[in-house]
């Protein structure tokens, strides 16, 4: 494979090769790299990067001044696909690598300054690569991590071909833990399956403190991994040991805004109770709230519920019917308030939801993170017809982003955005 390189700094680069299987691969002609330098066809007073039009401040590398670098590069690699360097790429991963590790010729693209002329990209660029969400000075440190990463999935780079084929990522999981000499320090021992020599048992063991890493560390990853069946079950079991199981849902039919912003109360619906259940029992909800003012509703709810307490005892347990124990038919939103600070002797923290933009609002990976490290108990709340009232809006601690599409049009029904709601929460991605 050949790699090339364009850059303001290429020793930078020459000098990351020199060391280790890097080195080995060229010695062994497993890999040619050739650096360029942007200098090399600009004109030294003149540099290779101006002031960008508009007004903001910085530099921009130039498409005029480095224009010939780029046409003899392709001039004397025809068949080359030019990789730019940038924060506007695609994050770089394994997979990436193993695929650009099948090229035949590849020219990596350093960046500087403010970037590059859009006319360069337009002109040249194959595919632009971040190696993540920050900022370098220069995109040299870059272009080495791409050589690396890139090379070693060549046969022959690395020594060891399993070495490569266990590494963390290869199957979208990371590697559990590894052990060396000593058996015993410090008091502290290598597990005995380790050492027994039962190649199957220790295939297993590694296996699955894989998964279990992979899920604690970066259970983003699980949702491309291969997973058996037993594996799959075996990580929600660990997953659910490990949830805060303090979250409540309500559902509130007063104070609600109807289309003209008046405060209003609106009818209880089956479709509502029983839905919102199914959907609250799926994602681990501690209980789901029914609020509401009016006697009559409240009894209505009442029988819907001893109907399907009644239908339980005749049907399958695992279904709709269990999902009707956990919910609670109260008054208002703040007897539910109240009944939850009566048990957990503290009062929720309360999330409100609405379809509409408004300031302040957080995202679902925040309010995420916040129910998994504050184990105190948590209380979404959902609003019918036209949503929450003001009044209940101002008295949440956390306001979420409303879900919908792309399209201007969003009116989901209330059983539909908690549907959603709970999925980007709770959801299970493997």
């Amino acid at each position: 494979m050949k790699i090339n390189t364009l850059s303001v700094f290429p020793e930078i680069i020459k000098n990351n090769c020199k060391y280790g299987v890097l080195s080995k691969a060229v010695g062994k002609k497993l890999i040619t790299i050739n650096n360029y330098s942007f200098f090399t066809e600009a004109d030294n007073n003149k540099g290779i990067d101006d002031e960008q039009y508009g007004h903001n401040p910085g530099m921009v590398i130039s498409y005029e001044k480095t224009f010939k670098i780029f046409k003899k590069i392709k001039k004397n690699e025809p068949k080359t696909k030019f990789i730019f360097l940038s924060p506007k790429g695609h994050i770089f991963n394994n997979q990436m690598a193993k695929d650009l590790s099948n090229e035949k010729n590849i020219t990596i693209v350093s960046g500087r300054y403010e970037g590059f002329d859009e006319r360069i990209l337009e002109e040249f660029c194959d595919f632009e690569i971040s190696i993540g969400d920050y900022i370098l000075t220069g995109g040299e440190l870059a272009t080495c991590i791409l050589i690396d990463s890139i090379s070693r999935m060549i046969k022959g780079v690395v020594g060891k071909k399993n070495s490569v084929i266990n590494d963390s990522f290869m199957d979208s999981t990371i590697k559990g833990p590894v052990y060396t000499k000593p058996k015993i320090f410090k008091n502290k021992s290598v597990p005995k399956i380790l050492l027994s020599g039962n190649h199957k048992n220790i295939d297993n063991f590694n296996r699955n403190n894989s998964l279990e890493y992979t899920l604690n560390k970066r259970e983003d990853l699980l949702e491309n991994a291969t997973l058996a069946p037993t594996e799959r079950e075996n990580l929600r079991k660990i997953k659910r040991s490990k949830l805060n199981n303090n979250v409540f849902i309500a559902l509130v039919h007063h104070p609600i805004k109807n289309i003209k912003n008046e405060t209003i109360t609106t009818s209880l619906t089956n479709l509502d109770i029983q839905d919102i259940a199914r959907s609250a029992r799926t994602y681990g909800i501690n209980k789901y709230y029914i609020t509401h003012p009016i006697l009559e509703q409240r009894k209505l709810a009442e029988k819907v519920l001893s109907f399907w307490d009644n239908e339980k005892k005749r049907k399958n347990e695992n279904s709709k019917h269990v999902a009707m124990n956990n919910i609670i038919i109260k008054k208002s939103l703040k007897e539910a308030i109240s009944n939850i600070k009566k048990e957990y002797k503290q009062k929720p923290i309360l999330i409100g939801t609405d379809a509409n933009e408004m300031k302040n609002m957080v995202d679902y990976s925040f309010i995420k993170h916040k129910i998994q490290e504050e184990k105190r108990p948590y209380l979404i709340v959902f609003g019918t017809g036209w949503g929450l009232s003001q009044e209940i809006i101002e008295s949440c601690d956390y306001i979420l982003k409303p879900v919908g599409g792309y399209d201007k049009y969003n009116h989901l029904s209330v059983r539909s955005a908690v549907a959603i709601i709970l999925d980007k929460l709770f959801g299970c991605n493997f």
